[in-house]
């Protein structure tokens, strides 16, 4: 390994450190101005929102909150599902940390609570005709996990009413403007 040695060994640091030194000064002051910027920018776009928001509020009809209402309730309900299928498999996790075995809960259980003595319960377990629907309802009980069946539908209504309420919602307040330009 070779040795360079400098031949300039005095060499004098202070210009670059003035250089540095200047420029985070402009840094500063740009960032600054950035963050000054910035800070007009969401105070107007919050005026601006808000006043959006008390025209659409305003126009708003007893069957726009209405619907608005048994939407936001389809999606407390789904939550529901979706919070019970999330602590089942929570429930899952702590009893497989605890004992190291997977416990495995599938749909067959809460349809046996659900319908015990019913006469779909009795199809099941002696089917007379649609045997191979039987066989088909028979092996999805059998083999779909509960948490599965909580949460995905429960997604799937979550996100088709979220959806469902940002299109209504859009379409109203397309239809207020429309109809104040007339």
């Amino acid at each position: 390994m070779t040795h360079t040695e400098s031949r300039n060994p005095n060499i004098d640091h202070t210009s670059w450190i003035q250089w540095i030194e200047k420029n985070l000064g402009q840094a500063k002051e740009f960032y600054g101005e950035v963050i000054a910027s910035l800070k007009e920018i969401i105070r107007k776009t919050v005026f601006i929102l808000s006043e959006e928001l008390r025209f659409f509020i305003s126009r708003l009809t007893v069957i726009d909150f209405l619907c608005v209402s048994i939407t936001l309730a389809i999606m407390a309900f789904a939550s529901l599902f979706l919070t019970s299928g999330l602590g089942l498999v929570g429930y899952q996790v702590f009893l497989w940390m605890k004992d190291g075995v997977w416990s495995e809960f599938s749909i067959e259980i809460a349809f046996n609570f659900l319908f015990e003595n019913t006469l779909l319960a009795q199809w099941l377990s002696n089917p007379e005709s649609w045997l191979g629907l039987q066989k088909v309802v028979e092996w999805l009980l059998q083999n779909v996990p509960l948490s599965v069946a909580l949460i995905i539908p429960s997604v799937l209504i979550l996100t088709g009413m979220a959806l469902l309420l940002t299109v209504a919602i859009g379409f109203r307040f397309y239809q207020f403007k429309v109809s104040e330009n007339k």
